[in-house]
């Protein structure tokens, strides 16, 4: 179970951070105007549904640290990286060279070995 929710709360991570980029690619531009700024940014809907996913995360990520050694927990946040650039890729048509793809690997097996 711990494992599980220490997965689902990095993959809300992760959702999170797509979502802030789909809000921040949205039109929003920063100018002068800093409240009015601020303003658009805390009214659109993907920030603040990235925004909630943070939330539910990081209420996730509590329980992890409650039962799980920080030591074996925190490595495993590393994980985010594979899934946020696997939505990258998936639905922002950012790029997917060979050098990422032996990174990811390697944080995995990193991942893998510290949890052992």
């Amino acid at each position: 179970m711990k494992y599980f929710l220490a997965l689902i709360s990095i993959i809300l991570g992760a959702g999170a951070q797509y979502l802030l980029k789909v809000g921040m690619n949205s039109g929003i531009v920063y100018t002068n105007d800093i409240g009015n700024t601020i303003r658009k940014i805390l009214t659109n809907p993907y920030i603040q549904c990235g925004a909630i996913l943070y939330a539910l995360s990081m209420f996730c990520w509590l329980y992890v640290l409650s039962v799980m050694e920080l030591s074996k927990a925190y490595p495993m946040v590393s994980l985010g990286y594979v899934f946020t650039l696997f939505l990258g890729f998936s639905f922002l048509n950012e790029s997917l060279s060979m050098s990422k793809i032996v990174g990811i690997l390697l944080i995995i097996v990193g991942v893998f070995f510290i949890n052992r």
